[in-house]
């Protein structure tokens, strides 16, 4: 995606190859991660394939956005085939909490967008906001679905409109987000769901792989000692290497 058509100016400052087989499934995750200093924007692409015997489970491109005083963007294209079931979904989402008015603008912008699409986001996002998809966490965002074909020209349509929605949202005002509200469920309470959900569908996903891969996607890039005593012991270890 050209991110530099919706005004992000970012540059890339990571990759992360992480690849593993376990049993009879083979797991392939490439991931890109984008900065932009100025705004304290950053941006984790991520394409992904799990596969076994034949069955697998696409994502083209997911992304993760964060700004700071702003509510974090999270998308998931995935093209499925297990057995016969054939399928194409896309999620976009942010959280709600404490930041009504990007909610408003992420709305509107994305049922404007979709209409050009002659889809209707109010069904769409139906599911999103019942709560039903995550825990302890609302949501507001879309859940596309069509079975039977993979369709990657409508998960790019998606992937660009949900984009373009987000922009208008970074445009207006920042507004307190507690931003590590929604990491933590992802990479807590998400994680574990979604390796039933592998399980459920045939794939041997270990947990502690589950949980590292959206650690590497969401987890935070920076750490603060919590007192003066850690961070004594850690100048103690550095002195030690120094004698």
């Amino acid at each position: 995606m050209d991110f530099k058509r919706f005004g992000f100016v970012l540059q890339e400052i990571g990759e992360y190859t992480y690849i593993y087989r376990y049993r009879e499934t083979t797991v392939n995750h490439r991931i890109k991660e984008y900065s932009d200093e100025d705004t304290g924007t950053r941006v984790v692409a991520v394409e992904k394939e799990t596969l076994k015997k034949g069955n697998f489970i696409r994502l083209p491109q997911s992304l993760w956005i964060t700004r700071d005083g702003y509510p974090p963007l999270s998308t998931d294209g995935s093209l499925l085939q297990v057995g016969d079931h054939v399928a194409t979904t896309y999620f976009a989402g942010i959280p709600t909490v404490q930041s009504e008015e990007h909610t408003e603008i992420f709305d509107s912008c994305m049922s404007r967008e979709l209409q050009e699409l002659g889809l209707d986001y109010l069904t769409l996002s139906r599911r999103v906001k019942s709560g039903m998809l995550f825990k302890n966490c609302t949501i507001s965002g879309l859940l596309c679905n069509r079975s039977g074909c993979h369709d990657i020209k409508l998960l790019n349509l998606l992937q660009e409109k949900t984009v373009k929605s987000y922009a208008a949202v970074l445009s207006s005002k920042p507004r307190p987000c507690p931003v590590h509200l929604w990491t933590e469920m992802i990479m807590g309470y998400q994680a574990d769901f979604e390796y039933h959900l592998f399980r459920k569908w045939g794939f041997d996903v270990p947990l502690s792989a589950q949980r590292a891969f959206f650690t590497i996607m969401m987890g935070p890039r920076t750490g603060d000692l919590k007192n003066n005593e850690e961070a004594a012991r850690l100048q103690a270890i550095v002195d030690l290497t120094k004698e």
